[in-house]
Formats: structure tokens, C-alpha cells, sequence
């Protein structure tokens, strides 16, 4: 899914309902923590629960952030990024694509259903600090 037919698929979504991203076969049901460019040209989504101020995303509000993406954006698929740790020095970040957009108990909630874009994983060892 791309950021017009997301744009399509909002344009009569209440402005004021909260935004959700279920991934089913990883079994994450997050908030978005910022909307942006997940991978080089690739727009996306960060899901976590920091900074609650920002994870509050309305319709209205991420409608607004895709909106600000330039042209080299348009055909590309839109992602979900996760991160996931090993342990306490190594992480992965993971990335989904979005499939499609539903409403639900006044939600409106991202989905991909299909399973992790695995060529894309990353995986991060924290630098140690003395």
C-alpha cells in the first residue's frame, strides 16, 4: 500500500479517531511512535509506546505527516518498522508492510498481514559506554 491509496482509504475516517498498527503474525499491537522514512525512500511508521505525546496520532495528525512526503515516496510501499531485542546488547529492527486499513471500536488501525520483510532486518549492537 502506498501513501496515496492510505490517503484514500482515511479520507472519511473521523479526524479525531486514534490510529493503532496490529501485526498479527508477530503479535504486536502498538501505537505509532513517529511517522517518517523508515528505510532510504520508503515512508513509514515507528511503533512503540515512548513518548506519550507522541504516539497519540490521530487521523487528522498523520494525515497531515504523509502528506509532507516528496514525490520519490509515491509508488513505494508503506512500512512498519519494529524493534525487537535479543538481548541487552543486541537488537533487531524489523519492518512489515502496511495491507490495508480498518476501522475498529472507533480505531483506526494499520495492518499487515502478511508476515516480516526479512531481507530488510536489521540487526544493532548497542555501543558501550564507560
Amino acid at each position: 500500500m502506498n501513501i496515496k491509496t492510505v490517503l484514500d482509504e482515511l479520507k472519511f475516517a473521523d479526524e479525531t479517531a486514534q490510529m493503532v498498527c496490529l501485526i498479527p503474525s508477530a503479535g504486536i499491537r502498538s501505537r505509532i511512535y513517529v511517522v517518517g522514512q523508515v528505510l532510504e525512500n520508503m515512508p513509514g511508521v515507528v511503533l512503540g509506546d515512548r513518548e506519550p505525546h507522541l504516539r497519540e496520532k490521530t487521523v487528522g495528525i498523520f494525515r497531515e505527516e504523509l502528506t509532507t512526503f516528496g514525490a520519490q515516496f509515491a509508488e513505494n510501499d508503506f512500512l512498519m518498522e519494529s524493534t525487537h531485542e535479543i538481548d541487552e546488547k543486541i537488537y533487531e529492527l524489523r519492518y512489515y508492510k502496511l495491507t490495508h486499513i480498518e476501522i475498529e471500536a472507533g480505531e483506526v488501525v494499520l495492518y499487515s498481514q502478511k508476515g516480516e520483510l526479512q531481507e530488510l532486518r536489521e540487526t544493532h549492537h548497542e555501543l558501550e559506554c564507560e
